[in-house]
């Protein structure tokens, strides 16, 4: 019988740090900067048949974001991110295309970008959470939802608290460009009750990049979503809540359905006034649930 401890659940460090220039270039001046998400941890193991002990230490690079900007004028712009990710066990480092994107900034704080960026929903939620490459929210580990995709973006504040961000994309995400015979649509709408509080209402509908081209794999459903947001954000806390119902994201094509209903909760504080290692927690739960149309007759090899 073995026994092992795993030192990594109590003394796993998240390494942080930026660099470069971060501000956003001026016109006619490039700018250039990066993020990067590294974790490091240690496991001991204990063998007590054998009296044996071993122990390992490795790391991760969560992410590495690498950033440039132009401003061709103060309305017209170019961004640039590149995303590097290189986990234990892997040879070599993965390398995306996080942002690439033509901006036109108007009259008023609206903004619309064309290209690859993020969508609006992950973007609220990251910028509220703070730490979704340390520990990635339920929605992430789900696959039901995407940081950034290729299409056009536009953001628009409606009132002085109140904001309109709308995506409609290629729907296979940052990371596989391509796109199928229609185009998905994301859209979020925020109230920003005070400075540092905001509750948003968001949805999806599309079919990810899905086409019919193989007549014997026809697209059977529509993916979609429906998401709740309240979080909260200060100097030294942060607080939220997401919810997000979803439908068909596993099955596209198939006869049969699935819905999932998700909640995850987080909460963050500042140990000290410039500690960069924050005490953090975050709780998810998910509730998948697999439905077959009363109209349609399953398939032979589904009876048992």
């Amino acid at each position: 019988m073995q026994t092992f401890w795993k030192a990594a659940r109590s003394a796993a460090l998240a390494l942080s740090c930026t660099f470069g220039a971060t501000a956003t270039a001026q016109a006619g001046e490039f700018s250039f900067g990066g993020k990067m998400f590294a974790d490091v941890s240690v496991l001991s193991q204990h063998d007590r048949a054998a009296h044996t002990d071993s122990r390992a230490t490795d790391a991760d690079l969560k992410r590495l974001y690498l950033d440039a900007d132009y401003a061709f004028d103060p309305a017209w712009s170019v961004h640039l991110t590149t995303d590097v990710n290189w986990l234990r066990g892997q040879q070599h480092a993965d390398l995306w295309l996080k942002h690439l994107y033509l901006q036109r900034k108007f009259a008023g704080g609206t903004v619309l970008r064309v290209g690859v960026d993020d969508m609006p929903m992950m973007a609220l939620v990251s910028k509220s959470y703070g730490y979704r490459y340390i520990d990635p929210i339920g929605t992430s580990l789900q696959k039901i939802d995407s940081a950034a995709d290729w299409g056009v973006h536009l953001k628009a504040p409606l009132t002085a608290k109140l904001d309109l961000a709308v995506s409609v994309v290629s729907g296979g995400g940052y990371k596989r460009p391509t796109h199928g015979h229609r185009a998905d649509v994301e859209a979020v709408l925020a109230w920003h009750t005070s400075k540092h509080t905001v509750l948003a209402l968001g949805g999806y509908d599309g079919q990810l990049a899905g086409d019919n081209r193989d007549p014997a794999r026809p697209l059977q459903h529509t993916a979609r979503r429906l998401d709740l947001l309240a979080a909260y954000a200060d100097d030294s806390w942060r607080l939220g809540v997401r919810y997000a119902y979803a439908s068909n994201w596993k099955s596209l094509y198939q006869v049969q359905s699935d819905r999932v209903r998700h909640w995850s909760a987080w909460g963050s504080v500042q140990l000290a006034p410039r500690s960069r290692s924050p005490a953090a927690t975050t709780i998810s739960a998910s509730a998948p649930r697999s439905r077959r149309p009363a109209w349609r007759k399953p398939p032979r090899r589904w009876r048992r």
